[in-house]
């Protein structure tokens, strides 16, 4: 596409220059702010070439709600959004209904979720950006009492917990509510100083920060029920990346039907703000139809020309081979614990490795999990997930996965306790794994689990992302083929149609 036919630009971010007008357009709420003002700022390169000077700014809570929306295939749904910071609000109520949106409830900055959780992890030592880790140490603690925030479904309320002591839900930013839920941590919770550097002093905190989130969200999920009567409930924002969370919301909240979309953190609202933009002009999109499958791999596609500079350019000694013979010939490298990179076609969208830029490894031994959290520059008490046909869910009696939550490792999924000793690296402390529910398929992934399920009896792996502490996921085959020629423990890159060994 020439930029000169893009016709409308979508901003998900409704910060648009002070004294731009703001438009009420029907079905979408908050309000609309467009303007041209911002366009040589934002898209300095693209500005003279565009064939629109105009930018639309959309409420930031409307696009992760339209993201979730129109990837989904559900024409009627409530949305419930939580995240950090964003707009006016950190979490907000929608009920869409044949792509006409309106907003149930909003609720203040102060009581965001998001942030209390980032300043938890901060707490823990794990860093501002630290949540999956906190969720991964919440398993090995015990929890109390403490509930740090509420929320009540009936009057659609947030408190805090009586006994905190400190000023809180009052920050006018962010930086100042972040440093007031740390210092309320310093006056409240064990350890209580900085000296610990041990972090398993905090998993008892991490326990009640864990369960505070996922009663506050099956809280929401209960208010939006009520305010609407509706059956499908869609989860997006930052907070919807909690596993743990969703996977009571999907059991405990009373929807029929509960699902998210591949990317619910800021990544996806590029989907929600073009898709909206859309219906502006003119065009009002459908829900994905049901029979088109999971939406997930939306990366320019890889030539094989480019996969072949790559490998020349390393010096690397490839082999081309069939598909068949390729994906035998890496399932069995699997099977005999070797761990391997996996890079094939587009990559996915979204923070989750979902079988184009992965480090797959065999879940039967835990040492494999060893290997990967070296790779990955990963603390070694980290949990692993996995990725399973329906099959490999049966086969370790898990709980069923969850359209719309399993296809994009959103959901935590206990494993029957007899056959942990199947899959002991990808199952966690807690007897869950945020598991991938992989489709059957004749080639990619779906065929290489078949290939794995012939060697070993599971349609399963451990699945990572195919990347190391501080980089984004692979995206090119240069950056594939340095990272592997960079980690000694990756033993096999596997470029369909290329197989590399590091002998």
């Amino acid at each position: 596409m020439h930029p000169r036919e893009i016709q409308a630009i979508g901003y998900a971010w409704a910060d648009a220059p002070p004294g731009t007008p703001v438009t009420q357009a029907p079905g979408i709420p908050c309000g609309v702010h467009v303007t041209d003002a911002l366009t040589e700022t934002i898209l300095p390169n693209l500005a003279s070439r565009l064939g629109t000077r105009d930018i639309t700014f959309f409420d930031h809570h409307l696009c992760h709600a339209a993201g979730a929306y129109f990837l989904n295939p559900y024409a009627t749904a409530d949305i419930l959004v939580a995240d950090g910071w964003g707009g006016d609000g950190s979490t907000s109520l929608f009920h869409v209904d044949h792509g006409r949106f309106r907003l149930l409830e909003r609720y203040d900055k102060c009581w965001s979720l998001g942030m209390f959780y980032g300043a938890a992890a901060a707490y823990a030592k794990l860093g501002w950006w630290g949540a999956g880790k906190l969720m991964g140490l919440s398993s090995y603690g015990r929890t109390s009492d403490m509930r740090f925030i509420s929320f009540d479904a009936a009057t659609g309320g947030f408190s805090l917990d009586p006994r905190l002591r400190g000023d809180l839900a009052g920050g006018p930013s962010w930086e100042k509510l972040g440093k007031q839920w740390l210092a309320a941590f310093a006056e409240n919770v064990f350890p209580y100083t900085d000296s610990s550097a041990n972090a398993f002093d905090y998993a008892p905190f991490a326990a009640d920060a864990q369960l505070t989130v996922e009663e506050a969200g099956l809280a929401l999920a209960a208010r939006a029920r009520r305010l609407s009567g509706e059956d499908t409930l869609l989860l997006s924002g930052g907070v919807a990346l909690n596993a743990h969370m969703n996977r009571r919301i999907a059991l405990e909240s009373g929807y029929a039907r509960v699902s998210g979309t591949v990317a619910p953190n800021d990544g996806g609202t590029v989907f929600g703000a073009a898709l909206l933009a859309e219906a502006l002009f003119g065009t009002m999109p459908a829900p994905l139809p049901a029979e088109v499958g999971q939406p997930v791999f939306f990366g320019p596609p890889v030539q094989t020309g480019a996969v072949e500079k790559a490998l020349e350019r390393a010096g690397c000694t490839a082999v081309a081979l069939e598909q068949d013979r390729l994906l035998a010939e890496v399932a069995a490298a699997i099977a005999q614990g070797e761990v391997v990179a996996w890079f094939d076609g587009p990559n996915e969208f979204g923070p989750r490795a979902l079988g184009a830029r992965s480090l797959l490894a065999s879940p039967r031994h835990r040492t494999t999990l060893d290997r990967l959290n070296r790779v990955k520059g990963r603390e070694p008490w980290r949990p692993a997930a996995l990725s399973l046909t329906a099959e490999g869910f049966r086969a370790l009696d898990m709980e069923p996965p969850v359209q719309g939550l399993s296809d994009y490792m959103l959901n935590m999924h206990l494993v029957g306790r007899e056959r942990i000793e199947r899959a002991p690296a990808g199952v966690h402390v807690d007897r869950t794994t945020r598991a991938q529910l992989v489709p059957d398929a004749d080639t990619g992934f779906g065929a290489l689990l078949a290939a794995v399920a012939e060697e070993t009896g599971l349609p399963g792996v451990v699945n990572t992302s195919l990347n190391i502490k501080g980089e984004p996921m692979v995206l090119t085959p240069e950056q594939g083929v340095d990272l592997v020629v960079a980690s000694p423990d990756i033993d096999l890159l596997a470029m369909p149609p290329y197989l590399v060994r590091r002998s």
